[in-house]
C-alpha cells in the first residue's frame, strides 16, 4: 500500500431509534472529522448538553430544550461539508420472523442480526472509498446501552474487529483504533446523533399536528430547515437504506421524505 499523501482522524457516533410498538425501526451513524470536533466552539456545547438534557422522543416545547438544539444545530451545521451522515431503517418483525427457523440453534439470532450486522453496515459505509491517498483514523463512540453487549455478543468489540477486517479485505484505506461505550448526557456526538437521528424519524413518521407533541417537534424542525441553509443542505445529504427482508439494502433518496414533510408543514 502506498504511503497516503493525507491523514485524517475521524470520529463516529452511533445510535439507534425505533421499537415494535412504534415504527420506523431506524440506526445510524455520523462522521465527524476530530479537528472539527474538538474546535471550541463545539467543545463548549459539551457543557450545555451536560446541564440541559434533551431527549427528542420527549420533546414538547420546552423553551430551554429548544434552545439548546437551536444552538446544537447552527453551530455544529456552521461547516457541514465536513459530517456524513448513514441511516438504516429496517423491519425488526421481519427479523424476527425469520429468526424462527433458527432460533433452536442461537437462541438471540435476532438481536446478533440487528446489533451487529447493521451497525458494521453503516459506519463501514462511512469510512469507505475516500480515495486511494488518504488514510482514516477512526474511532468509535456508541451510546452505552445494555442491547449492544452481554454475554453473547458486544457491538464495540464487533465494530473494532470486522471493520478492521473488512478494510483489510476490501482494499480500503481506513483504521479502527477505538472503539468504545459512551453514557448519555456527557458527549455532544452522542447527543448530536440520537438528536438528528430522531429529527430523521419524525420527517419520515410526518405525524399530524393535532398532538402537541408532534406539532412541536415538527415546529422545530421546520424553523431550523428554513431558517438555516446549511441544515437543509447537510439533511439532503443524508445517504438512508430501507431494509424489508431483502438481500441487500436498498439505498432511497431521502430528500424525497424531506420535500414531503416540508410540504405537509409549511404552515409553520
Amino acid at each position: 500500500m502506498e504511503q497516503p499523501f493525507s491523514v485524517l482522524d475521524m470520529m463516529v457516533f452511533f445510535d439507534e431509534s425505533g421499537n415494535n410498538q412504534v415504527k420506523p425501526h431506524l440506526m445510524a451513524g455520523l462522521a465527524i472529522p476530530t479537528k472539527y470536533y474538538n474546535n471550541e466552539n463545539i467543545q463548549q456545547l459539551n457543557e450545555k448538553i451536560k446541564a440541559t438534557k434533551i431527549h427528542w422522543t420527549e420533546y414538547s416545547g420546552d423553551s430551554k430544550e429548544r434552545n439548546t438544539i437551536w444552538r446544537i444545530i447552527n453551530t455544529v451545521m456552521e461547516h457541514h461539508y465536513l459530517l456524513k451522515m448513514n441511516v438504516i431503517s429496517y423491519n425488526q418483525s421481519k427479523i424476527e420472523e425469520s429468526s424462527r427457523k433458527i432460533k433452536h440453534v442461537i437462541d438471540d439470532i435476532a438481536d446478533q442480526t440487528i446489533f451487529m450486522k447493521f451497525p458494521e453496515r453503516i459506519v463501514y459505509g462511512l469510512l469507505r472509498r475516500y480515495g486511494a491517498y488518504v488514510h482514516i483514523n477512526t474511532k468509535i463512540y456508541i451510546e452505552d446501552n445494555t442491547k449492544y453487549h452481554n454475554k453473547k455478543y458486544d457491538l464495540r468489540t464487533q465494530l473494532f474487529q470486522q471493520l478492521n477486517i473488512q478494510s483489510i479485505y476490501r482494499g480500503e484505506r481506513f483504521t479502527v483504533t477505538e472503539a468504545a461505550y459512551i453514557p448519555k448526557q456527557t458527549e455532544l456526538g452522542i447527543e448530536l446523533v440520537d438528536l438528528l437521528l430522531g429529527m430523521v424519524r419524525s420527517i419520515i413518521r410526518n405525524d399530524s399536528p393535532d398532538k402537541r407533541r408532534s406539532r412541536e417537534k415538527n415546529k422545530l424542525i421546520m424553523n431550523l430547515l428554513l431558517s438555516n441553509a446549511n441544515f437543509y443542505s447537510f439533511m439532503k445529504t443524508i445517504r438512508y437504506y430501507e431494509w424489508d427482508s431483502s438481500p441487500s439494502l436498498v439505498e432511497v433518496d431521502f430528500e424525497n421524505y424531506l420535500n414531503i414533510f416540508m410540504n405537509s408543514n409549511l404552515d409553520y
